[in-house]
């Protein structure tokens, strides 16, 4: 019973640990947003002329959907809905991975990401 209980605790405690993501900045063509996406909130930057970037907003209440090595994220922003799915942590695809802005109007808006951890 206790080598059942010590398995499952240690089992528990490594899908913890595996489930933490590591910082990744992501950025849609011609840098037009920049995602800083960390464990439990999102930074959505705008840059502006000479690499200076000015950050328009971190948004704390982020729900997250794990999918084996992958992620999606949803978050509200300024009235918009944003989906940041990121299909392999380990291997970033400017295909697989992306931004979708969904306004309160219905009208939505895909972006293919570029990230690096």
């Amino acid at each position: 019973m206790k080598t059942t209980f010590k398995m499952l605790l240690a089992t528990m405690l490594f899908m913890m640990s595996a489930q933490t993501l590591a910082k990744i900045t992501c950025q849609t063509p011609r840098g037009t947003k920049v995602l800083v996406i960390e464990d439990q909130k999102v930074s959505i930057r705008q840059p502006l002329r000479f690499n200076k970037e000015r950050s328009v907003a971190s948004v704390a209440g982020v729900r997250t959907k794990l999918e084996g090595s992958g992620f999606t994220k949803v978050l509200f922003h300024n009235g918009s809905k944003h989906i940041i799915h990121i299909d392999d942590q380990k291997s970033f695809s400017y295909v697989d991975d992306y931004l979708i802005i969904r306004s309160s109007e219905g009208h939505e808006m895909t972006y293919p990401l570029e990230c690096k951890s």
